[in-house]
């Protein structure tokens, strides 16, 4: 419970055209919180977004359970993610995380489209990018060898993720990838149907891998498979897309358990605002393992925002003290 209570303000902010598809909706529908603490004055805020397809709970449930937990009658810990992510954002701030500037945060660019995208107005734009996500596992192999061999050409001072959000058998992928610069290929993100054979798609390829519904799923087999993928079956990074894993500290203990594995953490959203990309940035100035570029470079993808857009700087965004977002918005 809250002392001083907590408000919250639903609010849809529309996408650009170009990602309706993507993100499978029109406009990203959002329930920011406020908490205050009545004894020294501080005021918190949290993001609550979540997503069809990537969150069980809708943004009525989430707002139904916030309500519940700022009136006392549930803990934190029994919030679904979306709404514990929120929650546990705005007591961190209370407790004055994100109230101090830290360091910068190095940011992916992210490309959504295919080749018939890849125009010249989109190579200049990504000019600049040292490292750019791409979507595989949406054509044929032919399509997408054509594609990533004029995305390599395109950005020649890039190397590449590849995110295959499990489209992919691994002959197919095994074919698709054969063959590619390995020095150019940062990982390949869980681009299986079964996520058991991703040591073997390694093994087969040369390329290192990325974990990212292995990290967000909650099941007994899914932590099997966590805990038995190792840097020496090629894994290098888990993706931790923090508002589908729930709070802050459940965020930081599942970059701890990356930690001890010796594999690094990259933070992500799921679409959010740019208050939320501006949380991962100070969330990953206190990670250890956070070294690698984040993937948090979507704020391009909305036609308004929550606040200032969190938009990357010569690849980095910058480590500003938290806003207060929709500040004209709260009584």
């Amino acid at each position: 419970m809250i002392d001083g209570g907590a408000e919250i303000l639903r609010i849809a902010l529309p996408l650009k055209p170009e990602a309706h598809a993507l993100v499978g909706a029109t406009e990203r529908e959002i329930a920011f919180l406020r908490v205050v603490d009545e004894s020294t004055g501080r005021v918190g805020f949290g993001e609550c977004a979540p997503l069809a397809g990537l969150h069980r709970e809708s943004l009525g449930e989430a707002i139904e359970a916030l309500e519940e937990w700022s009136d006392g009658a549930c803990d934190l810990d029994e919030l679904p993610p979306s709404a514990a992510f929120a929650a546990s954002t705005a007591c961190a701030i209370l407790d004055g995380f994100g109230v101090q500037a830290c360091a910068a945060a190095k940011v992916a660019a992210f490309f959504p489209g295919g080749l018939v995208d890849l125009d010249e107005r989109v190579v200049a734009a990504f000019a600049d990018a040292s490292v750019i996500k791409l979507k595989i596992g949406r054509a044929t192999i032919a399509e997408e060898r054509a594609f990533l061999s004029r995305a390599l050409e395109a950005w020649p001072s890039a190397r590449f993720r590849l995110d295959g959000n499990r489209r992919m058998e691994l002959d197919a992928c095994v074919a698709l990838l054969r063959g590619l610069d390995r020095d150019r290929i940062e990982y390949v993100e869980e681009p299986l149907a079964d996520p058991s054979a991703l040591a073997a798609l390694a093994r087969a390829t040369g390329m290192p891998v990325a974990l990212d519904e292995l990290v967000v799923d909650r099941s007994p087999e899914a932590r099997r498979l966590r805990d038995a993928l190792s840097p020496d079956d090629g894994v290098i990074a888990w993706v931790l897309r923090m508002s589908a894993i729930g709070s802050i500290e459940k965020i930081r203990a599942r970059a701890d358990e990356a930690a001890q594995r010796g594999v690094d953490v990259v933070l992500s959203t799921a679409y959010e605002s740019s208050f939320s990309l501006r949380v991962a940035v100070h969330l990953a100035a206190s990670l250890p393992n956070a070294r690698r570029a984040h993937g948090i470079g979507t704020a391009t993808l909305l036609s308004e925002d929550s606040c200032e857009p969190a938009r990357p700087v010569r690849g980095e965004i910058t480590g500003d003290p938290l806003p207060v977002p929709f500040a004209e918005a709260w009584s």
